[in-house]
């Protein structure tokens, strides 16, 4: 969103809708080093998240619209606060907090556009709409109710791109009534979600979360020193479908003394180094891999669901997908990662398994495996940060990405019912613009898959050459993010019997 001063001018002179006041989100006490560590700064004159806006008439074009500010709305809240601004930082941050937020957003567009559609289940049981009804009106009104509940310190430029989205609509019976819906809509699902246990404050090690120094169980990165045991709890969060958190958790990780562990081991060191510290046999194609599609919670890009988001927007394009269909996909994927990120970490925290950058550096007992104590592995990218690179703060198995993966590539195999949909994508962190963490921009780089199926594995294998995660991560991650969206393609958002 840009123009903030501007669009807060735009609002106090316009602005007469008697919108609802939204339920506080705290932030992460000290900001940016409160959530990253004192070893790290933002890069100044950063620029705020952009993307192309559709604000076209119809359906079609307001979903998209809305889906852009909602994502955008996430990037912005991963951004460092300038002085004097009012908003404040991670107000639903991380990956955890950040899917149930997109998901929140999308269950309300959906259920404001199903209302005057029709033709599926509410998710809400919201009544159809009895009178004519604008859903462009329904679609506005739904997305900036929610996200002014989850971002409340955003609410000022939300307001705007509110009354500038509704200005465009003929004032009469059916736009009240799109208002009326839309809001209704957006009361339903926040009023579900209220007491849902996501209400906690992020534990910081040593203090709220102890960690533990034996073989093979996790603790704070060496070499970032991030003070956050994110998500510790995100485990304990109702689902939106899923019975439980555990419902589909991981089996255990293997024993340090077995093949597959050593296996693992060797791998992620042979190819995760830094290639200055530690060496590597990664190929410069890989390392592109391994940065396009980190999304690593750093300032303007957020998590893995914004990009997640745009991916399934850009394959929902190509394949001409709009109207209601395009509203219930979106509410598909979105709650899917959701669900997914309330499973994955469950299972992290269940079994508390260590890192690379611990576990290469520290002896595990394992005759077959040689320690590095000075083990550097390239590391999520610190974009648009003066930083090091890092290791995630929460545990390594299984794998966030490749369970986000999992679930988003599979809840688009199953709506489109193939795997066979080839795609070229530009990630922002590799747009020409997004800063390295030595200042420099990175390439303009598009990459290209021939299937879903090729994507999925990609972005799991990402995060080994990175060197932050184990293989057995990756695998087990796409298999529970794909069983996780399996379980919502089949219980949500289903058509009506007639």
């Amino acid at each position: 969103m840009s123009s903030r001063s501007s669009r807060r001018a735009f609002v106090l002179g316009m602005l007469a809708l008697g919108l609802p006041v939204p339920a506080g989100a705290e932030g992460i006490h000290g900001g940016l080093r409160g959530a990253f560590g004192p070893r790290f700064d933002a890069r100044p004159n950063l620029r705020e998240p952009r993307r192309r806006r559709h604000r076209g008439p119809g359906i079609t074009d307001r979903l998209r619209h809305w889906n852009g500010i909602a994502i955008d709305a996430s990037g912005l809240d991963h951004t460092p606060v300038p002085s004097g601004d009012p908003r404040v930082f991670g107000e639903q941050l991380g990956p955890g907090r950040s899917s149930r937020a997109l998901a929140i957003v999308h269950i309300a567009m959906f259920d404001a556009v199903n209302a005057v559609v029709g033709g599926f289940q509410s998710y809400t049981r919201l009544r159809a709409a009895s009178e004519d009804a604008s859903v462009e009106a329904a679609i506005a009104l739904a997305a900036h109710d929610t996200l002014t509940a989850l971002f409340p310190s955003q609410k000022a430029d939300l307001d705007a791109e509110l009354v500038e989205d509704l200005s465009a609509l003929r004032d009469g019976r059916a736009k009240a009534n799109g208002v009326t819906l839309g809001r209704a809509a957006a009361a339903a699902i926040l009023a579900r979600r209220a007491n849902d246990g996501a209400q906690h404050p992020e534990p910081r090690v040593g203090i709220d979360y102890i960690t533990s120094d034996a073989p093979g169980k996790w603790r704070q990165d060496p070499i970032s020193e991030n003070p956050l045991a994110l998500g510790a709890r995100w485990g304990e969060v109702t689902p939106f479908v899923l019975r439980s958190g555990d419902q589909f958790r991981v089996p255990p990780p293997p024993d340090l003394d077995s093949r597959e562990y050593t296996a693992a081991y060797n791998d992620v060191k042979a190819v995760g180094g830094d290639g200055i510290v530690t060496p590597t046999v990664r190929t410069a194609d890989q390392t592109l891999a391994g940065i396009y599609w980190a999304y690593d919670g750093t300032p303007t890009l957020c998590a893995p669901p914004r990009l997640y988001n745009q991916i399934t927007l850009h394959i929902a394009e190509q394949r001409r997908t709009g109207g209601i269909e395009l509203a219930r996909l979106l509410a598909l994927v979105n709650v899917a990662m959701a669900d997914a990120g309330i499973a994955i970490w469950e299972s992290k925290y269940h079994y508390v398994f260590w890192r690379p950058v611990t576990g290469i550096r520290e002896s595990d007992g394992n005759p077959r495996t040689a320690p590095d104590p000075t083990y550097s592995p390239l590391g999520a990218p610190a974009s648009n940060l003066d930083g090091p690179n890092f290791t995630p703060p929460f545990p390594a198995y299984p794998s966030g990405h490749a369970g986000f993966g999992g679930a988003l590539f599979q809840i688009l195999r199953d709506f489109y019912r193939t795997d066979r949909i080839p795609f070229t994508f530009v990630s922002d962190e590799l747009n020409g613009e997004t800063l390295d963490n030595e200042g420099n921009a990175r390439p303009l780089v598009p990459r290209s898959f021939s299937s879903l199926s090729e994507a999925e594995e990609e972005n799991g294998q990402s995060r080994i050459y990175l060197g932050i995660h184990w293989m057995f991560d990756k695998t087990e991650g796409i298999a529970q993010g794909r069983r996780v969206a399996d379980s919502v393609f089949r219980k949500a958002f289903v058509r009506q019997r007639r």
